[in-house]
């Protein structure tokens, strides 16, 4: 039986042939191919010695959202452009938000879920992160955050009883609408927040292509997600608004075109997520 490690990076694979397309028909240089080669290779190395580290070394997941945290602000000390949403790291710019949210929705779910002191905690770190995104400003990404909670919420919290964990939702549902009328200063850039534009302007076909690798991407999260535990459910709730904001051309669609820091916050994903384990017939 293939671990969750394994079918998270399989389901990666579409979305790896719809950039390559995407990139192609842009077209850009040699340095923006290099780097997104760069990228992959370095998130399937993050996802392997994840696994592999896994069970012998423990990480906090306190540890793991007080350095997402720390990321996510880091743009807004550091970096003196609106938006605010961007660490240099050498020649790269990473975009900070899908670098580390990926990973922090799923601390999150494990953190909210271990009593109810540190229920309370996920929920203070959840609402900063909230903040953090606003200043970026950083609108889609907060939406697919509080998309994320709410399904959560919606499909594995509340038929358990969890109305502790319904607070930060309501917290975050304004900042967002505070988000969306703040002004956003990007231009969008084909191969990166245009790529389903770029695609359907070159062909239907190609469109059509960028589509399907979005639905696959998404159903297969999201039955990952029902076959191991609502961490993943609610992080296929996160990439599906994400993939919603790109087609209005308001931010890069994950894994699609070109972005080094979807890949990495995805191998790290990979990386912390516990297989699953099927309980005996």
């Amino acid at each position: 039986m293939l671990s969750t490690t394994a079918r998270l990076l399989l389901l990666g694979a579409a979305p790896l042939a719809a950039s390559a397309v995407v990139l192609a028909i842009a077209p850009v240089g040699r340095a923006v191919w290099l780097q997104q080669t760069g990228a992959v290779m370095l998130a399937l190395a993050i996802a392997g010695g994840g696994r592999a580290l896994r069970g012998r070394v423990h990480v906090p997941v306190v540890v793991v959202m007080a350095v997402a945290l720390a990321g996510l602000a880091a743009p807004l000390l550091l970096d003196e452009r609106p938006p605010r949403r961007w660490l240099a790291v050498g020649a790269v710019r990473l975009y900070m938000a899908p670098l580390l949210l990926p990973v922090f929705l799923h601390a999150q779910h494990v953190l909210a879920r271990s009593g109810v002191h540190r229920s309370r905690l996920a929920g203070a770190a959840t609402c900063l992160a909230g903040f953090a995104l606003v200043l970026h400003p950083d609108a889609s990404q907060l939406l697919a955050v509080l998309a994320a909670l709410v399904a959560t919420y919606w499909l594995v919290d509340r038929r358990q009883g969890g109305a502790r964990l319904a607070w930060p939702k309501l917290v975050l549902a304004p900042a967002c609408a505070w988000a969306f009328w703040r002004p956003d200063p990007l231009q969008p850039v084909p191969h990166v927040e245009g790529v389903v534009a770029l695609a359907f302007a070159h062909s239907t076909a190609t469109g059509a292509l960028v589509l399907a690798a979005q639905l696959s991407f998404l159903l297969g999260l999201w039955r990952l997600g029902a076959l191991t535990h609502g961490a993943l459910t609610g992080i296929a709730a996160y990439y599906a608004v994400l993939f919603l904001c790109a087609h209005a051309g308001l931010t890069p669609a994950p894994l699609i075109g070109y972005g080094a820091a979807p890949w990495l916050g995805y191998g790290l994903l990979a990386a912390m997520t516990p297989d699953h384990r099927p309980s005996p017939a």
